[in-house]
């Protein structure tokens, strides 16, 4: 286990209460001591939830840790059951309370004889499993104690849509989305667990005919227990992207009549259902194809929005990556069947310095991506959790369907096309200095290269007389270009960065570069200065000329 001021994913009890809070009927009880009940907040400022999230926390304070912890765990839980009068109660350790070695489960089934809610004491190892890991292993818990009902299949078909959560990426409006795409295959949904049912559903999700997990992150453990309790088989597809959408018809189709029933032959044509095949070929999206994205988040959204974007609007991702522990080997698989440079990462800075590296024309990631690439002045949009408040929006924005697709493309589109509109109104409006940003507002433009500034050469000797006479040994620039200030004792080139002259493998920029630079828009400028210096350094350039931009650019061009 490492620390950590900023990570991906919460610990594994923040997943538990993702999954206990998307459900009614549910309460999750936090066995916590004074400190972890930071949990409700992220429900109700982020994923901005109705009313106040079913979350009661224990928080025993230090002098209780080794003496009445399980006893007020238990005051609690009556207290819970009294107010809320829940269907469920399940009791949830967080990090700390795992280290104490409390027998809660036993406290728990002491107390089942005298309470009417179905108690649950779900182990999680804070230590070693993560929110997505949290959630996925408590939803499977959940169904593994409720789900007894009868496993009678509905006379026509139906399915279970399992997995979606709140604080899920746009995963309330995935929800909606993907029940359309079933209904349009005439298939009725029986239950929507945990994000869309209620603590009752349970009984009834064995009397589907298979089950959907748009997201392999959460849901796929319930799937399998289902799947050896019932015998219903499930589907794992994330429908994000045109094609992946089509796919995604074509196979909850052929398993209905995989398990005897007549599929709705539903074959759309993708230009009546959504606008991105068009909008992808017109003359205005024919700027987007030389583009480079870099594509990073949930292992699930980070490899289909990459696919999206290569196959649908043509720009090819320059590097692919997740912060998904348990479903890594999958991924770099997948990645490396694509032929793209997939990679596994929970350290946000080291996937910042693969954005410096790469230098992409759009990052497409989480929000600390597009904090990275703003760093960076690079155009950003967010594709995965974990999000800003932002990225929950009150319109309708699914990522996922035929919809999805147009909220995805707008993203990219709009993310892109600022920079250009930005352009324009500083060249008409005379504002130099000035760039927009759909965010920030008004933020200043990349800074150029230090220009050497030139000074006489008296200034010069009168520098290194002062030098000598205070005993340096420090080496001061012969040449008037090198001299930053007329008064220094020991004097920095721009083009080495070392006293004396000495080449540290930096190039410096002449004045003619940066008169050339200049004429490069801005909004492409640092980019453009990055892979020249790149350029200079692998070839062991000293200087940088004009001559030195254009073949940098003739040699981009040629990859």
């Amino acid at each position: 286990m490492r620390l950590h001021y900023w990570t991906y994913e919460g610990p594994a009890h923040v997943g538990a209460c993702r999954v206990g809070t998307s459900i009614p009927g549910v309460h999750t009880v936090l066995h916590a001591p004074g400190g972890d009940s930071y949990t409700s907040v992220l429900f109700t400022m982020i994923d901005r939830q109705c009313g106040f999230p079913s979350v009661t926390n224990v928080s025993y304070g230090r002098k209780e840790v080794s003496t009445t912890g399980v006893d007020r765990m238990m005051t609690v839980v009556e207290q819970v059951e009294r107010t809320h009068k829940p269907r469920v109660i399940q009791v949830i350790p967080t990090c700390t309370s795992n280290l104490l070695k409390e027998d809660v489960g036993g406290a728990l089934n002491r107390m089942q004889a005298t309470c009417n809610a179905k108690l649950l004491f779900l182990q999680l190892n804070a230590f070693c499993e993560k929110e997505d890991q949290g959630a996925d292993m408590t939803f499977a818990g959940l169904v593994e104690h409720l789900a007894t009902g009868t496993g009678e299949r509905t006379p026509e078909p139906t399915v279970n849509i399992l997995g979606l959560t709140s604080l899920g990426f746009r995963h309330r409006d995935d929800l909606r989305e993907i029940t359309q795409l079933l209904n349009q295959c005439g298939i009725r949904v029986n239950a929507a667990l945990p994000l869309g049912g209620t603590a009752a559903d349970f009984q009834r999700l064995g009397q589907a005919w298979f089950n959907v997990v748009p997201y392999a992150e959460i849901g796929l453990r319930a799937a399998r227990v289902l799947e050896n309790r019932f015998g219903q088989p499930y589907l794992v597809h994330a429908p994000i992207g045109i094609q992946a959408t089509q796919e995604f018809i074509e196979l909850v189709q052929a398993k209905v009549e995989e398990l005897g029933g007549r599929p709705a032959n539903f074959h759309p044509r993708p230009e009546t259902m959504s606008r991105v095949p068009w909008y992808s070929r017109s003359a205005d999206s024919h700027y987007l194809t030389p583009k480079r994205s870099f594509v990073f988040g949930v292992a699930s959204h980070a490899l289909a929005v990459a696919r999206m974007m290569e196959e649908e609007i043509g720009m090819r991702p320059l590097a692919v990556g997740t912060f998904s522990y348990e479903h890594a080997p999958a991924f770099l698989d997948e990645c490396t069947r694509r032929g793209w440079n997939g990679f596994y990462s929970d350290d946000f800075k080291e996937v910042e310095r693969r954005i410096a590296d790469a230098m992409p024309d759009i990052v497409l990631g989480t929000q600390m991506e597009r904090h990275s690439a703003r760093r960076h002045e690079l155009p950003a949009t967010v594709i995965s959790c974990p999000a800003h408040v932002t990225d929950f929006p009150a319109r309708y924005s699914p990522f996922a369907g035929w919809e999805g697709a147009n909220v995805i493309f707008d993203a990219v589109t709009h993310t892109l096309t600022l920079g250009l509109e930005s352009h324009l109104i500083n060249m008409f409006r005379e504002l130099p200095g000035v760039e927009h940003d759909s965010v920030l507002g008004a933020v200043r433009l990349p800074d150029l290269p230090p220009s050497p500034s030139p000074v006489s050469r008296d200034e010069s000797i009168r520098a290194e007389q002062r030098t000598e006479q205070r005993g340096t040994t420090s080496a001061v620039a012969s040449t008037p270009a090198a001299v930053s200030t007329p008064a220094a004792a020991v004097v920095t080139t721009p083009a080495t960065g070392t006293p004396g002259g000495e080449w540290s493998g930096e190039p410096r920029w002449t004045d003619e570069a940066l008169a050339e630079l200049k004429k490069i828009p801005f909004f492409v400028r640092k980019k453009a200065m990055h892979n020249t210096e790149k350029y200079a350094r692998e070839h062991g350039l000293r200087e940088i000329l004009p001559q030195t931009i254009h073949a940098t650019r003739d040699e981009l061009s040629r990859k």
